[in-house]
């Protein structure tokens, strides 16, 4: 008892450890930190930039690595003070910007983005329906940007990408930092130009795109734009949203910054890894020394270490789950030291209590099963278990299927390791998996796969016994031939035949010399295997013990009828093998075809187990799938 619990807190303080502080670390995201551009034209003032979201404070903690080790760079300083900003406000004006007053709110956020600009910057507006126009070209004159932005005509259509394309070809030349801001309340409709060319002019031209509009399905294409430039893309649920996005973005700008450092390499031409990190936020790319890249797309970026386990423990659930490991490593170690100090009761009236209670014979039904709970809690909680389960009609069930499949379990026990291993696995899962969705479907299978192989081991049990019960019945009859009595009879045939049948007979002659009556016995058997001819061959001889007559020829009689019932039982199950093949078939196809497909395809499901409608999709697949093998099996099940 002592050990086992000490094994268990022991257990559970290692799952604590290694599950919270992951959770604790990680279970906000990081600030994100992006670059922007890299001049490498001296090797020795390389002047990395930078966007980062978090405090500025956090940049005293700026560490920057090249090829892996630290190198010595200077303090961060503000893009504005080394580089002004040339932005290109781009914004649709389709008919559907009517809805909500939304122009109108749109270019009012555009008019505060143009009032809140530095001195130095420039901005153009570029708009878009059917058709794109340039409505103002670069000036860093508020006032004529202002008076561009007071009306704007509507028009039919979205070319979104032609918008993008037209921005990005107006940045030739020039030596600030280009930008596009666009704003867009539906997927383009009417475009020349499609995202990849889109995307294609923005990096060709050195800037980021910076997506905005109201949520809508056609806003994923700008959405990975935005994300494949360096950008960023942000949605408002209304109207009453659009002044916090434009707020956002100026924010995004403003958040720029430029650090300067000494290459460890002097030699231009050479490739190396550039990696920035301000606390838990990093980036990284290969830059080339003695050239310089405007655009965080021309920058071949270097994946950031993963975070330590798995990314389900970055988040609420995981730090709540390693609270949940700590709580039971506590219990577990506090039961450990009870049993220490308080230990068994072994007192003498303990000792002496056996001698003068005499002895107990276990409870017949539980004889001969082996007993897993050998703890005085074990058995509390396995006793708990029972109770509930004979309560629920469980146990009973339990217990007639542990029998058939002749596994020397108690039933309350199996009950109470089977939920606590469900439990269990399930926890394990949640943690390896990172997805709730993912660890539901692992519990799911975890919790069918044991009620599957006992009952797979009780059916194949069951069938080895009907398939004995002919020749048992005909060893029977000559036994009772030669002069046996019935009861001398199934002695001697249960020495005679092989297993399952020889066992469930030994247990009958052993209940029949205990003193319960050889009929009750053998329909004892009929029930415990569920034999419907076996309950037959025993109404039988009930019926020949009653009314009298020839036993053997009885029993003759009866093992024929079973032979030939059992022949014409194998030829259905011949005419139906292909009605059966084709249930297995249909019912792996579309498994085997999703394995192949993620085989040859990687991450071309992912829809499917990442998005709520593909879940859903899957378990109604799921359920589908199993309403139509079960139709097919019955419909080629046919009863003899």
């Amino acid at each position: 008892m002592r050990a086992a619990l000490r094994w268990i807190a022991a257990l559970a303080v290692l799952a604590a450890g290694l599950v919270v502080p992951g959770s604790l670390t990680w279970a906000q995201d990081a600030p994100g930190l992006y670059l922007r551009s890299v001049d490498a034209t001296d090797p020795s003032a390389v002047a990395v930039t930078f966007r980062y979201d978090g405090d500025r404070a956090d940049l005293a903690d700026l560490v920057v690595r090249e090829e892996g080790v630290i190198v010595e760079a200077s303090t961060a300083v503000p893009l504005a003070e080394e580089r002004a900003l040339q932005v290109a406000l781009v914004i649709d004006v389709s008919i559907s910007m009517e809805e909500g007053a939304l122009i109108e709110r749109v270019l009012e956020a555009a008019r505060s983005f143009v009032e809140a600009k530095a001195e130095a910057d420039e901005i153009a507006i570029v708009t878009f329906s059917g058709e794109v126009q340039i409505v103002e070209e670069f000036t860093t004159d508020e006032r004529a940007l202002l008076e561009a932005l007071e009306s704007m005509p509507l028009g039919r259509g979205t070319s979104a990408y032609d918008a993008i394309v037209t921005a990005a070809e107006m940045f030739e030349g020039t030596e600030r930092q280009p930008n596009i801001l666009i704003f867009s309340d539906g997927g383009d409709t009417t475009s020349a130009a499609d995202a990849t060319r889109a995307r294609a002019a923005v990096t060709n031209a050195g800037g980021a795109l910076f997506a905005m509009g109201v949520e809508n399905n056609g806003f994923a294409s700008l959405r990975d734009i935005a994300m494949a430039t360096g950008g960023a893309a942000v949605v408002a649920d209304d109207a009453g949203g659009v002044n916090a996005l434009f707020a956002q973005v100026q924010a995004a700008l403003q958040n720029q910054f430029v650090v300067t450092y000494a290459s460890r390499s002097e030699s231009g031409g050479e490739t190396v890894p550039v990696q920035l990190s301000v606390g838990r936020s990093q980036a990284g790319a290969e830059i080339v020394l003695g050239s310089r890249l405007d655009a965080s797309a021309n920058l071949t970026p270097r994946p950031a270490p993963s975070p330590p386990g798995p990314a389900f423990l970055r988040t609420e659930a995981g730090l709540f789950l390693g609270l949940a490991l700590i709580a039971v490593a506590a219990f577990a170690a506090a039961m450990s030291l009870g049993t220490i100090f308080a230990g068994p009761d072994r007192s003498l009236d303990e000792t002496l209590r056996p001698y003068g209670e005499g002895y107990v014979p276990a409870d017949e039904e539980q004889e001969g099963r082996a007993s897993l709970a050998t703890s005085a809690l074990m058995q509390r909680a396995v006793a708990a278990t029972q109770e509930i389960a004979e309560r629920q009609g469980i146990l009973a069930r339990v217990e007639k299927q542990l029998d058939q499949a002749n596994l020397a379990l108690r039933p309350a026990e199996a009950i109470f390791f089977y939920v606590a291993g469900v439990v269990v696995v399930g926890a394990l899962l949640l943690v390896l998996a990172g997805s709730a969705f993912s660890a539901l479907v692992g519990l799911i299978l975890m919790a069918m796969a044991p009620p599957a192989i006992l009952s797979f081991l009780a059916g194949r049990r069951r069938k080895e016994f009907q398939a004995q019960l002919p020749d048992m019945l005909q060893l029977l009859a000559s036994t009772l031939r030669a002069g046996f009595s019935l009861m001398q009879g199934v002695e001697a045939v249960s020495t005679e035949v092989g297993e399952p049948m020889g066992r469930e007979l030994r247990r009958v002659v052993t209940e029949a010399r205990l003193g319960r009556p050889l009929e009750e016995a053998l329909e004892g058997v009929a029930e415990r295997m569920g034999s419907p001819d076996f309950d037959w061959a025993v109404m039988a001889i009930r019926i020949q013990r009653e009314v009298g007559g020839n036993l053997a020829e009885l029993l003759v009689t009866v093992a024929d009828t079973m032979t030939e019932r059992e022949r014409l039982r194998r030829d259905v199950n011949a005419l139906t093998a292909e009605g059966r093949v084709s249930a297995v078939v249909l019912g792996l196809l579309p498994v085997g075809l999703g394995v192949f497909i993620m085989g040859a395809n990687p991450g071309y499901l992912d829809p499917l187990f990442e998005q709520g409608m593909g879940r859903i999709m899957l378990i109604g697949a799921g359920l589908l799938m199993g309403a139509g093998f079960f139709w097919m099996k019955k419909l080629i099940e046919i009863e003899i």
